[in-house]
């Protein structure tokens, strides 16, 4: 789901319009959750505070993701977006906390996990070429990686903060899922409000179907939704971001066996690596 609705953003109008009125689609689908046990809205200031910033990270992430696919290809962006935080986000845990809870297997799976993210462009090694990273797009897509560490570590530090008080792994993933939609729009529309090139995307999305980006956000919630809940079983965030990247080679295996399309050598082993470094992760 994770790949379908990043596919959905680039094949519309790839802007930060199109993120934005997803979110609004999915925070409104997914807001009678919040009606199921009403302990978050006593939750304390720093809760609160986590649930601003990471809403202000969502958004840079949706910013990042929308203008550089209008500005570059998915399939060279999509596996590097998802790569650079696996190796973003236990740095920056590090430096915050001095603290680590990774094993030296880990580290390796997360190493191969980012590496084949940077591999899975290339048809073939002779492909290499630094014009095909160093585009346009790259400072976009580093700003989608920055967004991803910053709501990454914000959420689990969230979601630990609505276990404490008393909530199930459950309806704190669930309703905190409901509440980063509606932060993450409180940003992104102002934003969008300001620029007039989004003013415009947002107006020819508006005149067509509601049911693509209203999709689209079921999509967003309903996966980032499973990841809030795992959150509150792990103890490092890390492992989360590293085993999110599963989606890169079920995405790829979906359309080799659904869509008929065909993957060249080097891609199936860039593959093989990435799912080798997901086993190493996911054996602990």
């Amino acid at each position: 789901m994770h790949a379908g609705w990043n596919l959905l953003g680039k094949k519309q109008v790839p802007s930060l319009a199109f993120f934005s009125l997803a979110m609004l689609g999915g925070a409104l689908l997914f807001a009678p959750l919040l009606l199921v046990g009403r302990d978050w809205v006593g939750l304390g200031t720093d809760f609160w505070w986590l649930l601003l910033f990471s809403g202000g990270f969502q958004g840079v992430y949706m910013a990042g993701l929308a203008w550089a696919y209008a500005r570059g290809e998915i399939s060279v962006l999509y596996p590097l977006a998802r790569a650079l935080p696996v190796l973003l986000v236990p740095c920056v845990s590090f430096i915050i906390w001095q603290h680590l809870a990774l094993s030296l297997r880990d580290i390796g799976g997360m190493l191969l996990i980012a590496l084949a993210g940077f591999m899975l462009p290339l048809v073939r090694p002779s492909a290499f070429s630094w014009s095909l990273y160093l585009t346009p797009a790259l400072g976009f897509m580093l700003m989608a990686a920055a967004g991803t560490v910053g709501y990454s570590l914000i959420d689990k530090s969230a979601i630990d903060l609505m276990r404490a008080d008393g909530l199930s792994a459950t309806l704190a993933g669930l309703q905190y899922m409901v509440l980063q939609a509606w932060m993450a729009v409180l940003w992104m529309f102002p934003v969008v409000a300001l620029m007039p090139s989004e003013r415009a995307a947002a107006r020819l999305l508006l005149q067509g179907p509601a049911r693509i980006w209203v999709l689209a956000g079921l999509m967003v919630l309903s996966t980032y939704g499973l990841v809030l809940i795992a959150m509150a079983y792990t103890e490092d965030v890390s492992y989360l971001v590293a085993l999110r990247q599963a989606s890169i080679p079920l995405g790829a295996l979906l359309g080799v066996f659904w869509l008929k399309e065909t993957l060249s050598g080097f891609r199936w082993f860039s593959l093989a690596l990435m799912m080798t470094g997901l086993v190493l992760v996911a054996l602990n």
